[in-house]
């Protein structure tokens, strides 16, 4: 296995526990249950790989937040959807290189006596395939921070077929 294999599975990791973390410290704020995947008949696919799909009838990811009670009030969520680095290598405060990485903000509210909230994060032509990472803040509180890898499925079956030609 591979270090960026071993990195990314680390940090898939990591993001579940902090994910699964009870969320709740006190009556004020409210605890909430996040999950990240596809979007398929009701459910959410988890998923550490994502492919990199257009076609919205084909595949739709996003993230999806309950709460149990439903809420009282209404809850400002925000999130952040970082894209793996593209374009000209950039230093960071450390000097080292590394491509500047683009961001996906949004921000929405959830309606008092909603116990669900979903939004869908729909890929667009040109994103790059890597590592990804989503954030989402319900309030001032964070409740989901989920690495994942976006690949090229036409890239990975040439990849697979030309190691199945040279064994």
């Amino acid at each position: 296995m591979s270090l960026e294999a071993v990195r990314a599975a680390y940090l898939t990791l990591l993001g579940v526990v902090l994910a699964c973390a009870p969320t709740g410290t006190g009556d004020d704020e409210p605890n909430v249950q996040a999950e990240f995947g596809i979007f398929y008949g009701g459910q959410i696919q988890h998923r550490k790989e994502l492919p990199l799909e257009l076609d919205r009838t084909r595949q739709l990811q996003g993230f999806r937040l309950r709460r149990n009670p439903s809420l009282d009030a209404s809850l400002t969520v925000h999130w952040e959807l970082g894209k793996a680095g593209a374009g000209r290598l950039q230093k960071d405060s450390r000097g080292r290189r590394a491509a500047a990485r683009r961001f996906q903000l949004g921000e929405a509210h959830w309606r008092p006596g909603e116990a669900v909230f979903e939004q869908s994060l729909p890929f667009a032509p040109g994103d790059p395939p890597g590592l990804w990472n989503l954030r989402v803040r319900c309030g001032d509180r964070l409740v989901l921070d989920q690495p994942f890898v976006v690949f090229d499925p036409r890239q990975r079956e040439r990849e697979q077929r030309a190691l199945g030609d040279a064994g």
